[in-house]
Parts: C-alpha cells; structure tokens; sequence
C-alpha cells in the first residue's frame, strides 16, 4: 500500500515540475518564433545592435571586476568574522535583493544629481554619474553586488573551519589562509558567483535607465534597446536584441550551474 501511495507522489511531483517546465519554456521561447528567420538575421547586421550589446558587454566586465574585488573581503567577513557588524554589512549588501530595481536607479538619480549635497560636490569635481557610464556601473553594481557576495559566502561557509584552525596552529598568517586555502577551495564558488553577477548585469534595465536615459553609443544598453525597438514598433530587432540576450543569460546560468554543482560535489 505504501509503495503505490509513494508512486502516486512521485507521479504527481513529475507531472507537476514538467508541466511548469513546459509552460516555461514556451513563455520564453516564444521570440524565437515571432518573426521569421531572414528578418531575425536581417537585423543582426544593425550596427545600433551590436553598439548597445557590446557597450552592456563593457560595463557588465568591469561590474563584476569590481564585484570580485570588493565582494570577496566582505564574503569574508561575513563569513568568518560573526558579530553585530556583519550583520548589518550583511543586511545592507543583501538589501537590493528586496528593493525594486526602479527604487535604486531613483535613489542614485537623486543621490547623484545637482540638488543633492553629495552630487553637487562629485559633480563641482568633474565627477557625473547621471546620464552616463559612470552611472550605469554604479547602478548595476548595486544590484548584482548581493548575488556575487551571497554566492561567495556561501562556499566560504562550506569549507571545514578544522582545516583552517590546523592551518594557523602551523603558523599560517591570515593572508596565507586566505589566498592558499579559502580561494582555492571556493574557487568553483566564485565562478558561478560572478557568472551570476554578470547574467544581472547584463539584463538590468530599470535602473539603468533611470540613471542613463537612451543615449545612442553612450549609455544605451542592450536591455534600453529592446526597449526603445519596442516603443518604435520594431519588433524584429527588439527580438533580435532580446534573442542574444536570453541566449547570452542562458550560458552564464549554465557555467552559474555546473560550478554550483561542481561546489556541492
């Protein structure tokens, strides 16, 4: 009786996870089929495209060089430096994971505009951060910071805290622990972690343009594409654009998930 109770469950949590599957895939492969090939490639050859695609290219690069040099300490105290302290870094890192993406690029806006005290001082220096992209990196980084910092701290929690304790008994600095045993260990951690910041990165559009707006070369991003495509009524390039990108979120997720798998193995 058990063994046919257990097989209905089992039949039911199958029919269940594929038919979301399925829904799934045909709600995001759907752009592929909405025009035909020959416009699809037509497209590819705009100029405008390949600008936007390769300026989100530049900017996610240089987010998640940034990610990995301030994640990593701040995973580390997270990780092995338990207080008050780190809790509240760790509320604040964690916190855009909540607040709307619209929120954030708002608050940079008027953080960094004329008629805030902190923009007006950046800005009386040469420093801008609205409508260029200064701004886009700040906005993005904001946002994609918690999913590298998470990551990261969570391989860094599963390493054996003996191995580290029998490494500083031997007389191993801090330094020492850090670069030759938690990196090494949490490298597989990292990697997925940065592909993930990256994946954000890449596919971050509101924020972005409340701080950017829709300057062609500049500071329009290939999510603020799709976008402008779509209020123009050019849906084959905004498929066209919206196409590279979910083939380009599918390979991050997909190192995102082997080196997460890799990790936990």
């Amino acid at each position: 009786m058990n063994f046919n109770k257990n097989k209905i469950f089992d039949i039911l949590v199958y029919i269940i996870s594929f038919s979301f599957f399925i829904a799934l895939i045909l709600l995001l492969s759907g752009i592929f089929f909405q025009t035909s090939f020959i416009f699809f490639i037509k497209e590819l050859e705009d100029i405008r495209l390949w600008n936007s695609i390769f300026l989100s290219f530049k900017i996610s690069f240089i987010v998640i060089l940034i990610n990995l040099i301030v994640g990593i300490p701040l995973a580390y105290i997270l990780s092995f430096k338990r207080s008050k302290i780190s809790f509240m870094l760790d509320l604040i890192s964690t916190l855009p994971l909540t607040a709307s993406p619209l929120v954030i690029g708002f608050a940079v806006l008027i953080t960094m505009g004329p008629l805030n005290p902190i923009g007006k001082f950046l800005i009386g220096r040469g420093i801008k951060f609205v409508f260029t992209p200064q701004g886009i990196i700040l906005v993005q980084l904001i946002i994609s910071f918690p999913f590298f910092v998470n990551i990261a701290k969570g391989s860094f929690d599963s390493i054996n805290r003996k191995m580290l304790d029998l490494a500083k008994t031997v007389g191993a600095s801090s330094f020492d622990t850090l670069f030759k045993i938690i990196l090494p260990l949490s490298y597989n951690g990292i990697l997925a972690g940065l592909a993930m910041s990256w994946s954000r990165s890449m596919g971050e559009y509101a924020a972005t343009q409340m701080v950017s707006g829709v300057i062609p070369n500049i500071t329009e991003t290939a999510p603020i594409e799709v976008f402008v495509k779509t209020s123009y009524g050019n849906y084959p390039a905004a498929i066209a654009t919206s196409g590279i990108l979910m083939l380009i979120s599918l390979f991050s997720l997909g190192i995102f998930k082997y080196f997460n798998y890799k990790t936990k193995n």
